[in-house]
């Protein structure tokens, strides 16, 4: 089992039995009581969504970071790999890659994909099921699941939204723990758990395929499927990215 998918276990393990907690606590709780600490309920049952959030985020970063690294200790060389994923490199090793990133490319080849990529910006606490498709399409990397198990991830988008108005101070935890039962709550947990389980076996299958790799031909040669427009174009924007670097 690669450690990103350990990793995820280990959160929802965290985001379930924090749900337990809250759970047992209301059954062992008399009417009389529920009343008396209904505001602390409610500051727990937004503290679950927040919990869950992290769970959400980091195991979606891992999962992207597993492919880099992947690639890393496979040694892919940049133009072996799928087009929109050489777009991404570029792209990102132009924002990213400074003046320190210049004594450690030796390799160009195969070091532009490493000092490309800026782990605290993949997701920046703006994780929802389209964020996700959207690193999908660029990685090429399956998300598909059983609707009736995850609804497709669309909760994501209500974790993400009370995550950013908790963290910028937009509501209270009360505030926004009084908009959802504790059983609203358990069904945000399992479908939003359910469809990141999927994305991530998704993954796991993805690099034992090597899917980040260009297709290859009959006779086992990389194919590049880019017109020859789109390769000078990129190889353009290489140049310049490096010229740039060079120059700082």
């Amino acid at each position: 089992m690669r450690p990103f998918i350990e990793e995820f276990e280990k959160r929802r393990s965290e985001v379930r039995r924090y749900l337990a907690i809250i759970v047992i606590a209301e059954r062992r709780m008399s009417t009389v009581e529920r009343r008396q600490f209904d505001d602390e309920l409610k500051i727990f049952r937004a503290g679950a969504l927040l919990v869950l959030y992290n769970a959400i985020e980091a195991s979606a970063r891992l999962g992207i970071l597993a492919i880099y690294d992947d690639i890393s200790s496979s040694s892919t060389l940049f133009d072996d790999l799928q087009e929109t994923l050489r777009i991404r490199v570029l792209s990102d090793f132009r924002q990213h890659a400074g003046e320190k990133s210049y004594p450690r490319i030796v390799r160009i080849a195969v070091d532009l994909v490493n000092e490309s990529l800026n782990s605290d910006k993949l997701f920046s606490g703006n994780v929802d099921a389209r964020k996700i498709r959207d690193m999908a399409k660029i990685f090429g990397f399956d998300t598909s699941s059983p609707f009736y198990l995850t609804q497709n991830g669309q909760d994501l988008l209500t974790v993400k939204a009370r995550r950013q108005d908790l963290a910028h101070g937009n509501e209270s935890f009360s505030e926004v723990g009084k908009q959802y039962t504790t059983r609203d709550v358990q069904r945000i947990v399992r479908y939003s758990l359910a469809y990141m389980g999927a994305v991530l076996n998704h993954i796991d299958r993805y690099l034992d395929a090597k899917g980040y790799r260009a297709p290859t031909s009959p006779n086992g040669d990389q194919q590049q499927q880019s017109s020859p427009r789109v390769v000078r174009s990129w190889r353009q924007r290489l140049a310049r990215a490096w010229a740039e670097l060079r120059s700082q």
